[in-house]
């Protein structure tokens, strides 16, 4: 028995396919790549599409509300955000019977009745509690910290998703590169993407500056200075991290341009977070920034979850023919229930991010620390993601076999 030989073209990652076995020829007449007609066909069917838009009706309602900075507003965001989530959940799981999977992805406005039963019913029951005369105070303070536990995993989670975007970018630049020869480009790259992102960041930041009177005054040389400061200490960082990994291997043409397009499009994600970070510390947080980004990754939640969906049945596809296990791991999340997860998740992350923007949550730190905590981990997060991937890589094509950990701090065999 042996491990496997990878196609890196559908990206069998160390993550996701670990231990198989059985050597097993990848029928390459059969499709490589998920087209984004198939995931936008997922978004945005005629049997999805009135839940995507109930999605962001709700996100609206939540930004309304929060406006009101209510308690009555708290309590609504609180009742639906968990109703909503946990309705969708339900919904996902129920879809496996096929009754019930027919009549939630009709093409018409009927497929919302059962998500928005089950949704009504938890929405009700937390708001009588929410309202109880004895444990409503409970309640309240136990659904808070739930809403800010969310937030805060939330951070990690973002920083993983993004990878699937660029990751997938990366992986099509690299099979157009040869296999044998040497290149720098990769090392380069991972010198240069923070260095560029920085720039770019800058220029925003002044033009922030002459938009907005109350930052012009705190854009000064010490700002400057900090915000180049992190971006060689995070960079740097990566950058030595990356070449005790690689050693070698760097100089492949295939690894290089893989590590330096993933790079490419990965830093512009992470010091989007450093930019706001450190704003945050010379102004108050900015819920505008916050907001906008919210929305890029509940997008991206869906985006990568339906990618997901889309790959296990590629892959499928790629070893039905074949003596190797396929697991029913992979009936958990499918392309017709996997709308229903997005929904659940992001209504909760949505419901979190606007609870924060409207309760007074002085019991820890208030939204400030909150804000900025977050950003911290999404930088660490992402910085570990970077490190992943590549590592990924590299034990996927057979060039390395230590550990995670140690293939940072020691030589590897030739």
């Amino acid at each position: 028995m042996k491990k496997i030989e990878e196609n890196e073209e559908i990206d069998m990652s160390n993550e996701e396919e670990e231990n198989i076995v059985d050597s097993v020829s990848v029928d390459k007449s059969k499709r490589a790549f998920i087209s984004q007609y198939e995931i936008l066909s997922i978004i945005l069917s005629r049997e999805t599409l009135y839940h995507v838009l109930v999605l962001f009706s709700l996100l609206v309602l939540f930004g309304v509300l929060s406006f009101t900075k209510s308690d009555f507003a708290i309590q609504i965001i609180m009742s639906l955000g968990y109703g909503a989530s946990l309705g969708y959940f339900f919904t996902a799981n129920l879809n496996r019977f096929e009754g019930f999977s027919k009549l939630s992805r009709t093409r018409d406005i009927s497929s919302l009745i059962m998500p928005m039963l089950i949704s009504s019913f938890f929405s009700v029951f937390i708001w009588l509690g929410l309202n109880h005369s004895i444990y409503e105070d409970n309640i309240e303070r136990f659904l808070s910290f739930g809403l800010i536990f969310i937030f805060i995993i939330w951070q990690f989670a973002q920083a993983w998703w993004m990878r699937i975007p660029f990751r997938e970018f990366a992986l099509r630049r690299m099979s157009k590169y040869p296999e044998e020869g040497e290149s720098k480009f990769g090392i380069i790259a991972n010198i240069l993407s923070p260095l560029i992102w920085g720039v770019l960041g800058y220029i925003v930041f002044i033009f922030i500056s002459n938009n907005v009177p109350k930052f012009a005054d705190n854009f000064n040389t010490l700002f400057i200075f900090f915000w180049f400061l992190m971006i060689f200490f995070l960079g740097g960082i990566t950058f030595y991290l990356l070449k005790q990994m690689h050693r070698e291997f760097w100089y492949n043409p295939q690894i290089a341009s893989f590590s330096a397009y993933f790079s490419m499009g990965y830093w512009g994600f992470l010091l989007y977070h450093a930019g706001v970070l450190l704003y945050s510390m010379f102004n108050d947080p900015s819920f505008v920034f916050d907001l906008i980004f919210m929305v890029i990754t509940i997008i991206l939640v869906i985006y990568s979850l339906s990618f997901q969906a889309l790959r296990m049945e590629l892959r499928r596809e790629h070893l039905k023919d074949t003596n190797h296990y396929i697991g029913k791991a992979g009936n958990f999340i499918s392309k017709e229930n996997v709308i229903f997860y997005a929904i659940s998740f992001t209504a909760a992350y949505g419901a979190s991010n606007f609870f924060l923007a409207t309760a007074d949550t002085s019991l820890i730190g208030g939204i400030k620390g909150v804000s900025r905590i977050s950003h911290m981990i999404v930088i660490i997060s992402g910085i570990l993601v970077i490190l992943i991937v590549n590592y990924n890589l590299l034990t996927g094509r057979g060039l390395i076999s230590d550990g995670f950990v140690k293939s940072m701090s020691s030589p590897k065999d030739n």
